[in-house]
């Protein structure tokens, strides 16, 4: 049994439900966040709740509840399901209206849904190299905002699948943003690039999380536009994102990268990550 919050009250996942008129369903006018907690401790919760926070005052939602009240609700989830391990998703749409109307009315309520599921895969020392192919950016230009609006992304991750490879990563322009459902980040010669957050990218807090890390160990890093063939030339390929942490990417469209193999690079960032999610606390 799986339990939710859905607008003040906890629930059974399967016993939720929403109104057709929300405006999340509607248009595609909410954003999310996607947590992970471990060993019943949210890990970088502050970090995804200032993210959320922003992302709901560029979009004008106004959410009547503190940042300690969305933490207490968020952790209150994750205790209420038994899994040690979790992914929790965090939801907040402008709302449910009773007329379909692109202009949203000024007093509606916000609609605030959290569940849980089950961490398939937690990060660890050995986790499984993957592949990737490349392919045009076709989103909009505002991909910052976490939006549920991800029909592109969508169509992206079942064209990976129907390519045999675990993830798709964008350019525009000639130029790399991110993967269909990560950040990336690449070397070469030992110096760590990624694409800069102007680049149309979402500010991943795993992404955050290591380039604190290279700060941490001194390695050299630089934010910068990296065109496609950079890319193909690196030393190493690495994707990050909260339900997967950070994993090496060692073929792109069939072009193996530096040797087939995880990185020197990857491997030194990869300990000081499993450290990072060893000390969190919620």
């Amino acid at each position: 049994m799986t339990i939710c919050y859905l607008n003040d009250d906890f629930v059974e996942l399967s016993k939720a439900s929403i109104s057709p008129l929300d405006r999340g369903f509607l248009f595609g006018d909410s954003v999310y966040e996607v947590l992970a907690a471990y060993k019943k401790n949210l890990f970088r919760l502050d970090d995804h709740v200032d993210r959320l926070n922003k992302n709901l005052e560029l979009l004008g939602i106004k959410v009547n509840l503190s940042n300690t009240e969305i933490k207490t609700i968020l952790k209150e989830v994750c205790l209420k399901n038994l899994e040690e391990n979790q992914i929790i998703y965090l939801q907040i749409s402008r709302g449910v209206e009773e007329i379909r109307n692109h202009i949203p009315k000024e007093d509606t309520k916000p609609t605030l849904f959290v569940c849980s599921f089950e961490m398939k895969n937690v990060p660890k020392e050995n986790n499984e190299t993957i592949k990737a192919i490349l392919s045009s950016d076709i989103r909009w230009k505002k991909s910052s905002i976490k939006s549920t609006s991800l029909l592109a992304n969508v169509l992206y991750k079942i064209k990976a699948q129907e390519k045999g490879v675990d993830e798709l990563l964008m350019s525009d322009s000639g130029f790399i943003t991110e993967g269909a459902v990560s950040n990336v980040f690449c070397v070469n010669e030992n110096r760590i690039y990624t694409p800069p957050l102007e680049a149309n990218i979402l500010p991943g807090i795993t992404r955050k999380v290591i380039i604190e890390i290279f700060q941490d160990l001194n390695l050299n890093f630089e934010e910068k536009k990296i065109d496609e063939e950079f890319l193909f030339k690196s030393d190493e390929l690495w994707i990050t994102n909260t339900t997967k942490g950070i994993l090496p990417i060692i073929e792109l469209d069939k072009k193996i990268i530096g040797d087939g193999n995880p990185g020197k690079l990857y491997q030194l960032v990869k300990q000081a990550f499993l450290k990072k999610i060893e000390d969190c606390k919620a």
